[in-house]
């Protein structure tokens, strides 16, 4: 008889919330365009459910055993339930690329899935028990040690759940050449008793410790996709001296995936670098708009612009990294406070006032109540009246260039009464 008491190298010390908090941030890193989106939705319900279930691993895990012949439904979910944590960790670390190893403990619980659930067919290949000469491995019995006689647990394993008893067989045909040796098989060791000794609290601390270095897998970020660069144009797009960017050029460049911010939907193109085209040309054809305001917009355009161009093109830089090319925040410093900007200004101008503003084909669409309490609101706090003469895209505009000829002017009031 030999003896084999499984036991986990490593204590896992976090808790079953703190893993499925992980996972859903490992989930955020890798979700991208292509995602298969049902796949992964299936392979994390099931790797939630089986960190639930490991967590909480009953020391009756594997039922009352197997006296009648067959294991108890226990055991069969216990053995499933690895199976299928294993199989999705695997699927999921394919489809992320990333690898993850297996450890010899959980390659032996791999080894005990099998036997639970093939016994009955030939097994030849259960090679955490590194048989060499048997033809056949079988589950024999799954003693509780609750409830059996107390000798199988006797000394070291006194403190374990379950034993399992594995029959192995040489398939030795020798015999019928020696059929006066009665003790043939004996000598010859035809057969082979292995017991392995289970304990509820090693397997969890196994299967936990899998789970959690699968998430710390990967160095913690996502292997960076190859960035299409953009062609050396940049001067030509972006011509400083001409006072001239196409937007429209760069938008097609970078229209290919959603990293550079530009999406389409419902037929209508959405890009925030169209917002700011829209201020860009609405300064240079105002004639009624200062020198100074418009050098202000030129420049801050044209910056961010160039900034963005370069970063683009830096595939170690997330989408969330590059510059921000909303109008709100490149000219942030210039727009004034009052009451309700949070709301009317951040929540509520380009969702309902001027829903267009930053897309490609104009729409002049708006909501009454919400583009009248702005108006009223933006211009009480400049101090001048906001122009509606035309559109509303146009009247955003007008907001953002008297903000900065108002800042402009009191700043110059400042410089004066000093």
């Amino acid at each position: 008889m030999n003896n084999i008491k499984l036991l986990s190298p490593q204590q896992f010390s976090g808790t079953a919330e703190e893993l499925k908090d992980n996972l859903e941030e490992k989930l955020l890193l890798y979700h991208s365009p292509t995602t298969y989106a049902n796949t992964e939705a299936s392979l994390l319900w099931i790797i939630r459910g089986c960190i639930d279930y490991f967590d909480t691993l009953d020391p009756s895990f594997l039922g009352k055993g197997n006296a009648s012949g067959v294991p108890s439904m226990e055991a069969d979910h216990f053995v499933n339930n690895v199976y299928r944590l294993t199989n999705a960790i695997d699927y999921l670390a394919r489809l992320w690329k990333i690898e993850i190893q297996k450890s010899d403990e959980l390659k032996f619980l791999l080894d005990i899935r099998t036997l639970i659930v093939h016994s009955g067919e030939q097994l030849t290949k259960i090679e955490s028990l590194k048989l060499e000469g048997f033809k056949d491995s079988q589950l024999g019995r799954i003693f509780h040690r609750q409830d059996c006689n107390p000798f199988r647990f006797l000394g070291e394993f006194s403190h374990m759940d379950y034993c399992l008893v594995i029959w192995n067989d040489k398939h030795d045909r020798n015999k019928k050449n020696n059929l006066s040796e009665v003790d043939y098989h004996i000598k010859n060791e035809s057969y082979r008793d292995l017991s392995i000794y289970l304990k509820s609290s090693d397997i969890r601390n196994i299967l936990l410790s899998y789970i959690q270095d699968f998430l710390d897998t990967g160095n913690g970020r996502k292997t960076s996709t190859k960035v299409k660069k953009l062609p050396d144009i940049k001067d030509r797009v972006i011509n400083e001296e001409e006072k001239n960017i196409n937007f429209d050029t760069i938008a097609k460049l970078i229209s290919k995936d959603l990293r550079g911010g530009y999406f389409k939907e419902n037929g209508i193109e959405y890009w925030k670098g169209f917002g700011l085209k829209r201020l860009y040309e609405y300064s240079q054809r105002r004639i009624d708009i200062p020198d100074e305001v418009k050098k202000i917009i030129m420049d801050k355009i044209q910056n961010v612009i160039s900034e963005y161009w370069g970063d683009y093109q830096n595939e170690q830089l997330s989408a969330d990294e590059l510059p921000n090319l909303d109008i709100r925040e490149v000219f942030a410093d210039y727009t004034p406070t009052f009451e309700h900007k949070h709301y009317l200004e951040r929540q509520k101008l380009f969702g309902h006032i001027a829903p267009f503003f930053n897309t490609k084909n104009r729409h002049d669409a708006t909501d009454i109540d919400y583009l009248a309490r702005f108006i009223n609101e933006a211009s009480a706090a400049l101090g001048k009246q906001l122009n509606l003469e035309q559109t509303v895209d146009h009247l955003v505009c007008d907001y953002f260039v008297q903000s900065i000829q108002v800042k402009m002017e009191n700043e110059q009031n400042l410089k004066s009464s000093d």
